[in-house]
């Protein structure tokens, strides 16, 4: 069947606009070859409890006509998913991802060994993990990202998917931040989030910051994998630590910008799967390390 697209408005501050296209295929993963012209993702969303079904598994891309999509499905009762999108969006890009979202889970990354001309499939497991208490998902964070300015050159350590960028700074609120705060005890939120391309070693503004009711506090951002690998996360701890009271008891939201590089453009990356963990004294020890 074909795919219908529909306009993804602005959401709450996130500045992106993109196209969406339902996917063909929904669950029922198989190892079929897909239709000439179309790449296809075959992936299996599990949790300690079996597969997970209704899971909503998205893919990012830019068209040739510097178009911004979204291409999503979701998982049938089984936890297998089939999604097909056009092969010239995807072709050539090194360890592209997509995001698999469910309620009452932690967002997770599914990578892709890379499309060419040759290969049109891959095959992705992806484990959920039950959303703790302590844990939030900003609003918009769990979809990958582009920020930059897209004056970037496409080697190993920025080869992003999305060709367009989605903005300089990204905003993302955290909608629970004052239900978390005032928890007993809490005294810290600590951000972890999955990243491509982002070097600050080169680019001394980028920054990640929490702008809340009493103030904001930026930090200097994370540095990825120099061979275009996403990094981050908790595999390879970059937590960004953050104290509560400095930021406020009321509201907050992340933000993450892009500052300049050598010379006057922005650094482009790419960005996924954010979270924040809130603490107490223990630090990042109440962050579990095995994820």
């Amino acid at each position: 069947m074909k795919c219908p697209a529909f306009a993804l408005t602005r959401l709450l501050g996130v500045l992106a606009i993109a196209s969406v296209v339902a996917a063909c295929g929904g669950g029922d993963s198989s190892d079929d070859p897909p239709p000439a012209g179309l790449a296809r993702i075959n992936c299996t969303v599990t949790s300690d409890q079996g597969a997970v079904a209704g899971a909503t598994v998205s893919f990012q891309t830019t068209d040739a006509s510097g178009v911004n999509k979204k291409y999503e499905t979701q998982t049938g009762s089984d936890g297998t998913c089939k999604l097909d999108m056009p092969l010239a969006e995807v072709s050539g890009v090194d360890l592209p991802a997509g995001t698999v979202v469910k309620a009452g889970y932690e967002p997770q990354t599914l990578i892709c060994y890379g499309f060419s001309k040759t290969e049109v499939s891959c095959k992705a497991e992806v484990r959920l993990i039950v959303l703790a208490g302590n844990v939030s998902i900003p609003l918009g964070s769990d979809t990958v990202w582009h920020i930059g300015d897209s004056n970037f050159q496409g080697q190993p350590n920025s080869q992003l998917q999305k060709k367009v960028p989605d903005g300089a700074a990204l905003e993302f609120p955290i909608t629970d931040w004052d239900v978390q705060v005032k928890k007993e005890g809490i005294t810290r939120a600590t951000v972890v989030l999955d990243h491509k391309g982002w070097q600050t070693s080169i680019c001394p503004g980028n920054t990640i910051a929490l702008v809340g009711d009493a103030g904001s506090v930026a930090i200097a951002g994370g540095n990825s994998s120099d061979q275009g690998y996403w990094s981050g996360g908790l595999r390879e701890p970059e937590p960004f630590v953050f104290q509560v009271s400095q930021v406020g008891m009321l509201t907050a939201k992340v933000v993450i910008s892009a500052g300049t590089c050598r010379g006057a453009d922005l650094d482009d990356f790419e960005i996924n799967r954010m979270r924040v963990y809130f603490c107490g004294a223990e630090g990042r020890d109440c962050i579990p390390r095995q994820q």
